[in-house]
C-alpha cells in the first residue's frame, strides 16, 4: 500500500528532477523510472519516450530500471501490442493482475511472451503527458508474480508520471531558453530575463518543498514570483467553498481601499474567474488588464498586462488561479508556458498542504472533542461526590480529591461522611477502571452505602448489602470500600473493609493501621462476609482514609508508597487535618496514574469517662439470670446502683426477647458514662430481623417486652451488624 504522503513525496521528487539533471532527458527519464519502480514495488520498470527534443528533432528513448536492456527482446516492442494501446495513446492507465488470463493478451498475432522476454505476470502502465496535454510516452512496470499492483500503486505511478511530465516540460523550457540565448547572444537583457525565469522554477521548487500549510504557500509564493520573475505583482486566488468566492493573497499587498480586489466571484467578468472556469491560461493587455466591474479605477501599480493561470488538482478539480502582472509589454508564449509549469507545481503543493491542513484540523477537532467529553465526565464525577460534609462536634474533617493527569480519563474514587446522632460513619471507596462507566457506578455505590448506613446498618452489614446489590447489577466492574464508624463521645471505632487499604491512625506517638480482617472487593462474591474490628481512640488522634492513587504510581510501587505516606503522617502528627492533607498530597508524584481520594480526620479525643463490661451469653434460659447478676456487679463497681431496678427490668426483657424470638442471644455489652451518668445496655443476637412491638391482651402472659422497654428506657434502637443485630437501650440518672 502506498500512502498519500508517500505519493506526494514521489511526485515532488520526480518534479524536481530537471533541477538535478538540467536538459539531460535521458538522465531525467532514467531517474523518474527508478523512483517510480521503487514506489510501486515493481521488479521491472520502463519509460518509453517519443517526442521532440529541445531542438525540435524527433527523439525516441527507452530507459529501464530493475533490469538491463539485455533482459528484453530487440524486436516487437511491448507498446505495439493492443494490450497497452490505451496507455500509449494517452487515453487511460492499464493495470493487469495476471497477463496470462487477460483476453487481450496475444491479440497482436503472437501467443505468449516474445522470445527472450522475462516471464512477467503483473503489469501496470500509465501515460506521461505534458502540461498542455500532449502525450509524451508511458511508464510501464512489471512483476513476475500476479496481483502485485493495487489502486495505491496506480495512484503513485500516476503521480510519478505527472511529475515526469512536468520535469520534461521544465527541461524543454530550459533547453528552449538556452537555445534562445545562443541564438541572441547580443540581447543581454533577454538572456538575463530568461535566466531569472529559470531561477524562478528553481526557487519555487525549493520553496514549495518546505511549505507545509496552505497559509505558507499563499504567503510565500507571490513574493517569490515577483522577486524571481521581475514582474510588477503576483497573487494566488484560491477557491473558498464556504463563501462561494475566490479569495486572493498577493504581493505587494493591496491597501484597505482596494479590498474588493481580494475576492472574485466565480462567474465574474475577470481573468481570474475565467481561468478557473476554462482551466486555461488567460492573458489580458492594455487598460483593462485587471479592472473588474465595480472595483476602483486606479491600482497601486501600473498594469499593462495580466496573466491568469489555473491551478488544477490531479483529479481535475479547480483550486484557484495564479495571477501575474507586468507594467510593460505582454507575456510571451514561453512565459505563459513557464507560468503554467509554475502553476502546476503550486497546485501539487496546495493539494499536499490541503491534505495536511485537513489532517491537522481533524486532530485539533478530535482533541477539542476529547477535552470537552473529559471535562464533562470530570464534572459529572465531581457532582457525584458530597458537596458538603457534616459539621461534627469532636471531629474535624479534611477531604482531597485529585484526578489522574495521565490520559483523558475519569475514575471511580469517592468519599463520604454520614452523621448518626453521636456517631459518624466515614466512607472511602474506589471503583475499578477509569471511565465514565466507573464514575457512574461510583455514584450508585455511594448512594447505596449511604442509604444502608442511614437505615441503621453497621459497617459490615452495609458492605454485605452493597456487595449483593452490585452482584445483582451484573456489572463487569468491582469496587473496594472501607467504612469507619466513630462514637465521638467514647472514641470507639468500628471498621470493616472490602478489599480496601485499612485506615492509618496517628494516636499520640503511636502510628498504626486499624487492624481488621479484610473481606473481598464488592461485586465479586455474592455470599461474601465482611468482618468488623473495634478499636478505641483514647486521646487526640489523626485518622487517614485513602485510595490506592495516594500510595501507588509509576514512580513508586505500593509498598514504597505506603511507607512514604507513613513517613509523612509521622512527621506531621501534630498538624491540623487540613495541613496534614496538604502535606500528603504534596508528597504524591506530580503525574498521577490514578485518581487519588482521601479523608483526614482530626479527632479531639473522648468527651466521656466511660466504663465498659461485656458478657457472653449461653443460648438457654440461664442467660437471663447470668445477665442480671452481671449487671448488678457492674453497677455496684461503677457506683451507679440508682439505675439497678430499671436496668434489670430492661436487660431481662431484651435478653428474653432474643432467646424467644431468635434462639441466639450471644452477649451483653454495658457501657456507663460517668459524666453524663448514662447507662447503655446492648444485647446481641444472630438474627437480622427487626423486633416489633406487639399489643398483648390484658389476660396474655407475654408479648409486652418491647412495650416495657419503651416505657422504662430513655431511648432504644436496633443496629444491624453483619449476620446479626444489636438491640440497645439507654437509661439516665435523673438530676436532683
Amino acid at each position: 500500500m502506498v500512502s498519500r504522503r508517500r505519493e506526494h513525496q514521489t511526485l515532488l521528487e520526480v518534479t524536481t528532477l530537471s533541477l538535478r539533471h538540467g536538459q539531460d532527458l535521458r538522465a531525467i527519464l532514467h531517474a523518474a523510472t527508478v523512483a517510480a519502480t521503487d514506489v510501486t514495488g515493481a521488479e521491472y520498470g520502463a519509460f518509453f519516450y517519443h517526442d521532440r527534443d529541445e531542438h525540435g528533432d524527433r527523439l525516441d528513448l527507452l530507459t529501464l530500471a530493475g533490469a538491463s536492456a539485455e533482459d528484453f527482446p530487440a524486436t516487437e516492442p511491448v507498446r505495439n501490442t493492443p494490450l497497452f494501446a490505451p496507455t500509449f495513446t494517452g487515453a487511460a492507465a492499464v493495470r493487469i493482475d495476471d497477463v496470462l488470463t487477460d483476453p487481450r493478451f496475444g491479440r497482436g498475432g503472437r501467443r505468449g511472451m516474445p522470445a527472450g522476454h522475462p516471464p512477467m505476470r503483473s503489469y501496470l502502465a500509465v501515460p506521461v503527458t505534458s502540461t498542455d496535454g500532449r502525450v509524451l510516452g508511458a511508464l510501464l512496470f512489471g512483476h513476475r508474480e500476479p496481483g502485485r499492483f493495487d489502486e495505491d500503486a496506480e495512484a503513485a505511478a500516476t503521480a510519478a508520471a505527472r511529475g515526469a511530465g512536468i520535469a520534461i516540460d521544465n527541461a524543454l523550457l530550459v533547453g528552449e531558453q538556452r537555445t534562445a540565448r545562443e541564438l541572441a547572444e547580443d540581447r543581454e537583457a533577454a538572456a538575463a530575463a530568461a535566466a531569472a525565469r529559470t531561477a524562478l522554477l528553481q526557487s519555487l521548487t525549493a520553496l514549495l518543498s518546505t511549505s507545509a500549510t496552505t497559509a505558507d504557500i499563499t504567503a510565500s509564493v507571490p513574493r517569490a514570483v515577483v522577486e524571481a520573475a521581475g514582474c510588477t505583482a503576483a497573487a494566488l486566488y484560491l477557491a473558498d467553498p464556504a463563501h462561494g468566492v475566490l479569495t486572493g493573497s498577493g504581493h505587494p499587498p493591496l491597501p484597505p481601499e482596494l479590498a474588493a480586489l481580494r475576492t472574485v466571484a466565480p462567474d465574474a467578468d475577470d481573468p481570474v474567474a475565467e481561468a478557473v472556469r476554462t482551466s486555461a491560461p488567460v492573458v489580458l493587455a492594455g487598460s483593462g488588464a485587471r479592472r473588474p466591474t465595480g472595483t476602483p479605477a486606479q491600482l497601486p501599480w501600473a498594469s499593462a498586462s495580466t496573466l491568469a493561470v489555473p491551478l488544477v488538482e490531479r483529479s481535475g478539480r479547480p483550486l484557484g488561479a495564479l495571477v501575474v502582472e507586468w507594467d510593460d509589454g505582454e507575456p510571451t508564449d514561453v512565459e505563459v508556458a513557464l507560468f503554467a509549469s509554475v502553476a502546476a507545481q503550486v497546485a501539487l503543493a496546495l493539494e499536499r498542504a490541503q491534505l495536511l491542513d485537513a489532517e491537522r484540523a481533524a486532530r485539533e477537532n478530535l482533541a477539542v472533542s476529547v477535552g470537552a467529553l473529559t471535562e464533562l465526565a470530570r464534572t459529572l464525577q465531581r457532582g457525584l461526590l458530597p458537596q458538603r460534609l457534616p459539621v461534627l462536634e469532636r471531629v474535624a474533617v479534611a477531604v482531597r480529591y485529585q484526578p489522574a493527569v495521565v490520559g483523558a480519563e475519569v475514575g471511580g474514587d469517592w468519599y463520604d461522611a454520614i452523621a448518626l446522632d453521636d456517631d459518624v460513619v466515614f466512607v472511602i471507596g474506589d471503583v475499578q477502571g477509569h471511565s465514565t462507566t466507573a464514575a457512574g457506578l461510583m455514584g450508585q455505590l455511594r448512594t447505596a452505602v449511604r442509604a444502608y448506613v442511614t437505615e441503621g446498618h453497621g459497617p459490615a452489614a452495609a458492605l454485605e448489602r452493597t456487595n449483593r446489590l452490585l452482584v445483582e447489577m451484573a456489572e463487569e466492574l468491582f469496587a473496594t470500600c472501607c467504612l469507619v464508624r466513630l462514637d465521638q463521645g467514647s472514641g470507639t471505632v468500628t471498621v470493616a473493609t472490602a478489599g480496601h487499604p485499612a485506615p492509618l491512625v496517628a494516636d499520640g506517638p503511636d502510628l498504626h493501621e486499624l487492624d481488621v480482617e479484610p473481606g473481598p472487593p464488592l461485586g465479586v462474591d455474592p455470599e461474601a462476609a465482611y468482618p468488623t474490628a473495634t478499636h478505641r481512640l483514647r486521646r487526640r488522634s489523626r485518622v487517614v482514609l485513602y485510595t490506592d492513587g495516594v500510595v501507588e504510581s509509576r514512580a513508586e510501587q505500593l509498598e514504597e508508597g505506603v511507607e512514604s505516606l507513613r513517613r509523612t503522617v509521622a512527621a506531621h502528627a501534630g498538624a491540623s487535618c487540613e495541613e496534614l492533607a496538604n502535606r500528603i498530597m504534596a508528597s504524591i508524584p506530580h503525574r498521577l496514574d490514578d485518581d487519588a481520594a482521601m479523608l483526614v480526620l482530626e479527632y479531639a479525643g473522648p468527651s466521656a469517662q466511660l466504663e465498659e463490661a461485656t458478657l457472653p451469653l449461653p443460648g438457654d434460659v440461664r442467660a437471663v439470670a447470668r445477665s442480671r447478676a452481671f449487671l448488678r456487679t457492674a453497677l455496684e463497681a461503677w457506683d451507679a446502683t440508682e439505675l439497678l431496678d430499671e436496668a434489670e427490668l430492661v436487660l431481662s426483657e431484651l435478653v428474653t426477647n432474643a432467646l424467644v424470638h431468635t434462639d441466639s442471644a450471644t452477649g451483653v455489652l454495658l457501657r456507663y458514662d460517668r459524666l453524663a451518668q448514662r447507662l447503655t445496655i446492648s444485647v446481641q443476637d444472630r438474627s437480622t430481623r427487626h423486633p416489633r412491638e406487639r399489643h398483648a391482651d390484658p389476660d396474655a402472659l407475654g408479648g409486652r417486652g418491647l412495650g416495657i422497654v419503651e416505657a422504662v428506657a430513655d431511648d432504644w434502637g436496633v443496629s444491624l451488624e453483619g449476620e446479626g443485630k444489636t438491640v440497645w437501650a439507654e437509661l439516665a440518672i435523673e438530676a436532683t
